[in-house]
């Protein structure tokens, strides 16, 4: 088999959390460039259609949208279900969904808390628990990325525990899930980004201090860029080429945590 064939999504059906602005969108446009069907989905429906429009648009391949609550498991179970009816399956999951809260420890209230955890960690469970469950009653060989942080690694910044926490779990989370699910051939993987410039990081880069600091730590110099820089590990684990991986944690954060 040529090399560059086992990279191929070609009839694959994926499903990206969180697609329709950020990492996410940038991911979803490289799986469609990539030759899979995808479904963007968030809260937004609007907001989903619209970027599905334009990964269409880059692609050249059909695109969806859907709208979704994950602090919902019902409602996780009944988009799915409406998904893989709609699409004629489901091969790949992608948990790019995100939120922060920035302020000191000693001011979170419960809410601020657990906002970040069912949005970081809760909800990106249950998609995956309920991907699985179609993955294992079907005999599919699914595979899940989860959008975790170098935050999982170090602590990039301060102020932001709850999400430090979360992406921490969701590094130990994908570590558990690959272990459990590859029995069933499921790989489960994460990626953990750097500083990107996206809508939820852009207070730092507006930042002139922040800026430096963080491109100064960074051995590359610079953010990533949302729209180029995160597809091909996503392609990676989606795709054949990683046949032989699950359970990895893969930076991509020009260098920031080799310090």
């Amino acid at each position: 088999m040529n090399l560059m064939d086992l990279f191929s999504l070609e009839g694959k059906n994926a499903v990206v959390i969180g697609g329709s602005r950020g990492l996410g969108k940038g991911i979803a446009v490289g799986l469609a460039q990539g030759g899979a069907t995808v479904t963007v989905c968030s809260r937004n429906e609007k907001a989903c259609l619209e970027a599905a429009q334009e990964i269409a648009e880059k692609s050249g391949r059909p695109a969806f949208g859907a709208a979704i609550d994950i602090e919902d498991e019902q409602n996780i179970a009944e988009v799915f279900e409406k998904i893989i009816a709609e699409r004629g399956g489901l091969d790949i999951l992608v948990n790019s969904a995100g939120i922060n809260i920035r302020k000191p420890a000693e001011e979170y209230t419960p809410q601020d808390w657990d906002k970040v955890q069912n949005i970081q960690l809760r909800g990106p469970f249950f998609t995956c628990q309920t991907a699985a469950k179609y993955w294992i009653a079907n005999g599919i060989q699914g595979r899940i990325i989860n959008i975790s942080s170098v935050n999982a690694k170090v602590v990039a910044r301060p102020n932001i525990v709850s999400y430090v926490a979360a992406k921490g779990g969701v590094m130990q989370m994908t570590k558990a899930l690959a272990a459990e699910w590859a029995k069933y051939g499921i790989r489960v993987n994460a990626i953990a980004p750097g500083f990107f410039k996206t809508e939820l990081t852009k207070v730092l880069f507006e930042n002139k201090q922040s800026n430096d600091e963080i491109c100064g730590h960074t051995p590359m110099g610079r953010p990533g860029d949302p729209d180029r820089e995160l597809a091909g590990a996503a392609v990676y684990f989606a795709s054949d080429a990683s046949s032989y991986t699950t359970g990895q944690l893969l930076c991509v954060d020009g260098g920031y945590t080799t310090i």
